[in-house]
């Protein structure tokens, strides 16, 4: 099995392999001295076996495949790279705005954030969950505008008197909903960010 393989299993999928299928890092993919790096279990834990050389000095040691760090409260998993010998953050890449764009709410969320809370803006970015959060943030939003929409109209039927009477009780509406939706959904400090999954 090659790394890139293996990288694409479910855990569950690793912890059952046969260990004659596990994963070795050809020679000339290593890096920082490396001359060996090998899937092996222990105790039950999926890690990597690597062994380092350097001049007449020749070092072999394990590391678990994860591990996680409290940084300033919030909990962030490393994942090891036996090509390099170190551990780098397990995070996953999230779609670009391009790829997938963000609606109002989501935007204004992101303007609110980046002006009051930087701080929060900048592990999320580290995380990769800065855009799926604001995805988050605008389908909440709209969900919760086109519930308001409908409470609106049936406390305040839409009147039948011609149409500036019409506009006028749309501003309202809209305004309502608009205010309601920004207020409850977009503009709220933010929550500690949960943990980055393994």
């Amino acid at each position: 099995m090659t790394y890139e393989e293996w990288i694409r299993l479910p855990e569950a999928d690793k912890l059952t392999l046969p260990e004659s299928e596990y994963p070795e890092i050809p020679k000339d993919q290593l890096r920082n001295f490396l001359t060996k790096a090998v899937v092996k279990k222990v105790k039950g834990v999926i890690g990597w076996e690597t062994t380092q050389e350097y001049g007449t000095r020749r070092q072999t040691e394990w590391f678990p495949e994860f591990r996680q760090k409290e940084v300033s409260g919030v909990i962030i998993w490393y994942a090891f790279d036996p090509m390099e010998g170190t551990y780098k953050p397990n995070v996953e890449r999230e779609p670009s705005m391009e790829e997938e764009p963000i609606g109002s709410y989501g935007l204004a969320w992101m303007h609110f954030m980046e002006d009051n809370y930087p701080e929060w803006v900048e592990v999320l970015r580290f995380q990769h969950r800065y855009l799926t959060e604001a995805r988050k943030v605008d389908e909440s939003a709209w969900e919760y505008r086109f519930l308001l929409d409908e409470q609106y109209a049936k406390a305040n039927p839409r009147p039948n008197a011609g149409f500036e009477a019409n506009l006028a009780w749309e501003r309202t509406r809209q305004y309502y909903t608009d205010s309601a939706v920004m207020r409850e959904r977009v503009l709220i400090p933010p929550t500690v960010p949960t943990e980055a999954t393994a």
